[in-house]
């Protein structure tokens, strides 16, 4: 595909060190802005933030690494390398960006040797006087496919590891595969080990790489020439070796394959259409991914299905148009151009398991999707440059220098822009919100991100859109829920999560916080329903379990409430709100000593735990330990100066102890906080008869 010739500007065995690795440099640095970037509420969250089961290489760990399938993805080797980034630098962002940027900086210089083994064939071109080296046309072709803004996607968001991850071993296993026949030595085992074991890791990566077989198939075909130009000869004998060499692959990538649509499967987000709509998808994303390789403006986090959705609508008939000229051109240019049908096939054959012939999700195209696939152009546009540059004049050649320049230019200034884009929620779904108005997801997790700053009638505002773009939406009226709950409108959440309820009943959280706002109304029975349904679909879920403990405890039920309090500090250890709820339940049965330890292990976890001192305080006072009790009423109210029932236990304390004033001075307190308060006012009458004085 790249016309280049023999000789080389810089000699080959020092080549293969030096270019490739400044092509490497070159991408981190342009990549370098997402080390600045943060986590993201867009899978980042399930992934790394809240999941701690990659956290370490114990055997626990390693075996939910290979058997889970979160969010539907089988990806145990990119769940190693999350490991690795946890073992090193816990829970800081930057390390996770960074092994992502190394990554993709590393699939550059494999890039480069891919296409320098493009480059150095000699039937490559019509011509054997080439003006440029194949080492500056591989390079040329490694950097535009790193330094292009459809690559920001894949390097920039923490959770599409398995991307630059997968694609890495890719790479090699075609390496291996070119290096192999270009050798010479088709029969020889070290390469062919090398692209098989290399395309296992690959799968285990990522599973969309399931198509390299093909893709090596048509390698054989141009530029190895080991398939003749007429397609009826390839299934005769003499071409069986070829077919019978790509069997080993097929194992790896059935079972791979079956994983994946199960796990896809199990999570709903396989969509079932008719044949008119999967094509519609098919031709949208094949123009869609070559349109944007060349011209990449307005490049959106977030593209969303169209609903309802109409394959024939104006954008599905011009792209099927515009696939049907494409396909028409190369078969008419087939046998002059045989680099243009090999690069066209492998584009489409890569993009097969996202195009639609399965439709995964609510999303129609995603840049992500591109890494692998628009590979081809990149090599395709430096053989372009090559035969232009080689039929130029001496004084033409400056200009197409200068345009050369002004592209790379524009596409290291866009995905520096594209990067910071990526830079925390909040901008990234303002900035997809500002492209595309009518994207619900973007209007959902923007609320989320700004409830997380405590702005809720902001959060609130895109809740509510969210939701007039896509009534039915189960994970708007949940969040759109939680801001109701935490601005204490109770009634207003419950109807928001019966309604998610109602439209994904499978939704563990949803059951669990639709019976907190019950319980917060005081509707135990109900709440107890709730979440025990919870339990039900997941049966370990601890939270459930504290919460039903509690649910349980509001109606008097404090045995079954302890067993379920123990249950939840069986699952999570560190779960200081059992801990203390626990020391309430054993301490309203009379077990003072018990209730006690659980209230210290709550401190021990959550030092700053007001209500566990608070606690802890009461069950002090009442064993006569009045100065230490004292002083964790004294620390509860330090940690919150609003907390009303510290005041009125200190007081009751300091009463005891004969500090009158500093008593009267906390049930004031404690009155001025919660004016409601009749025993604290009972207590302050009864220190000032004590006293005689007002």
């Amino acid at each position: 595909m790249i016309e280049g010739r023999s000789q080389t500007v810089i000699p080959e065995h020092r080549r293969d060190l030096i270019v490739p690795a400044l092509v490497a440099l070159a991408t981190l640095i342009v990549f370098s802005g997402a080390l600045r970037n943060g986590f993201l509420n867009w899978d980042d969250e399930t992934n790394i933030l809240t999941n701690p089961c990659y956290r370490g290489l114990g055997w626990a760990n390693l075996r939910w690494m290979f058997t889970t399938m979160l969010l539907g993805h089988y990806q145990p080797l990119a769940w190693l390398t999350f490991a690795l980034d946890y073992l090193v630098w816990g829970m800081n962002p930057f390390g996770y960006h960074l092994t992502n940027i190394l990554l993709h900086a590393a699939n550059a210089a494999l890039f480069y040797k891919v296409a320098l083994c493009f480059a150095s064939r000699p039937t490559v071109g019509p011509s054997a006087d080439r003006s440029l080296s194949p080492g500056i046309l591989a390079a040329l072709a490694a950097i535009l496919f790193s330094v292009h803004p459809l690559r920001v996607e894949s390097v920039a968001w923490v959770t599409e590891r398995k991307d630059v991850l997968s694609a890495f071993f890719y790479l090699w296993a075609v390496y291996a595969y070119l290096r192999q026949h270009l050798a010479g030595r088709p029969s020889g085992m070290g390469w062919k080990i090398t692209c098989w074991v290399a395309f296992a890791l690959a799968l285990l990566a990522k599973s969309m790489v399931i198509t390299l077989p093909a893709v090596l198939i048509i390698l054989d075909f141009y530029p190895l020439r080991r398939l003749p130009g007429d397609v009826r000869q390839w299934f005769g004998a003499s071409h069986r070796r070829v077919w019978l060499e790509k069997l080993p692959f097929l194992v790896p990538a059935l079972i791979i394959a079956m994983v994946e649509y199960s796990g896809e499967r199990r999570l709903g987000a396989i969509l079932t259409e008719t044949a008119a709509a999967h094509c519609a998808r098919a031709a949208l994303g094949l123009t869609f991914y070559f349109w944007k390789t060349f011209w990449p403006v307005n490049l959106c986090p977030l593209y969303e299905s169209p609903i309802p959705f109409d394959p024939f609508a104006w954008p599905f008939l011009v792209s099927g148009a515009v696939v049907g000229i494409i396909v028409l051109g190369l078969i008419l240019s087939y046998r002059r151009w045989p680099a243009g049908s090999a690069a066209w096939a492998c584009y489409v054959v890569t993009l097969a398991p996202v195009l639609g012939v399965v439709s995964f999700g609510s999303q129609l195209v995603a840049d992500r999707y591109s890494y692998l696939a628009c590979l081809p152009w990149a090599i395709l546009t430096a053989a372009g440059f090559g035969w232009a540059w080689q039929r130029a004049r001496a004084w033409s050649r400056g200009f197409l220098c200068l345009g050369l320049g002004l592209v790379l230019a524009g596409l290291i200034g866009s995905t520096w822009r594209q990067v910071g884009v990526w830079h925390d929620s909040e901008t990234l779904w303002k900035y997809t919100i500002a492209l595309r108005p009518r994207t619900s997801l973007a209007h959902n997790d923007l609320g989320v991100a700004l409830a997380g700053q405590g702005r809720l009638e902001e959060a609130v505002a895109h809740y509510r859109e969210a939701l007039r773009i896509v009534p039915d939406y189960a994970d708007a009226h949940y969040n759109f829920g939680n801001a109701l709950a935490a601005e204490g409108r109770l009634d207003e959440a419950i109807a928001h999560y019966r309604e998610a309820v109602r439209i994904s009943p499978a939704r563990t959280e949803t059951h669990n916080n639709l019976g907190g706002a019950l319980a917060g109304l005081g509707r135990w029975d109900e709440a107890v329903v709730q979440y025990r349904e919870a339990l039900r679909i997941v049966p370990d879920y601890a939270e459930a379990h504290n919460n039903l403990g509690m649910a349980l405890a509001g109606q008097g039920r404090l045995d079954e409430a302890v067993l379920h309090y123990r249950e939840a500090l069986r699952l999570q250890p560190d779960y200081f709100e059992a801990d203390n709820n626990l020391g309430n339940a054993l301490f309203g049965q009379g077990r003072a000593e018990e209730a006690a330890a659980h209230y210290r292990e709550a401190l021990r976890l959550k030092p700053d735990y007001a209500q566990a001192h608070n606690n802890l305080g009461s069950i002090l006072a009442g064993q006569g330990q009045a100065d230490e009790a004292v002083a964790h009423y004294r620390e509860a109210l330090r940690l919150a100066p609003d907390y009303w029932e510290a005041c009125y236990n200190l007081g009751r304390v300091l009463a005891k102890q004969g500090k009158v004033d500093e008593a009267r001075r906390e049930f004031r307190e404690a009155l001025r906080i919660n004016p409601g308060l009749e025993p604290a006012r009972k207590n302050l009458d009864s220190l000032r008869n004590m006293n005689g004085r007002p």
